[in-house]
């Protein structure tokens, strides 16, 4: 009977010990997954940025208003 209380201690502590593994992997690929989600968002407003700053330098070297 002793044998098989400490076959139940050894199976909890695992079952715990795979549960712990399980939630931290988890938990790491949620926060990688939200680093790289906001790092797209600013990798896009940085693009959009430079678009819209090179479109303004642009018109302003180029007026085709001035030129019809």
């Amino acid at each position: 009977m002793e044998e098989l209380k400490e076959l139940g201690m050894m199976w909890m502590w695992a079952m715990m010990g795979v549960a712990i593994v399980a939630w931290y992997i988890g938990h790491r690929i949620d926060e990688a997954a939200q680093v790289h989600y906001w790092r797209g968002r600013k990798d896009g407003f940085d693009l959009h940025r430079r678009m819209i700053n090179t479109k303004k330098v642009t018109e302003e070297v180029f007026n085709y208003d001035d030129h019809n």
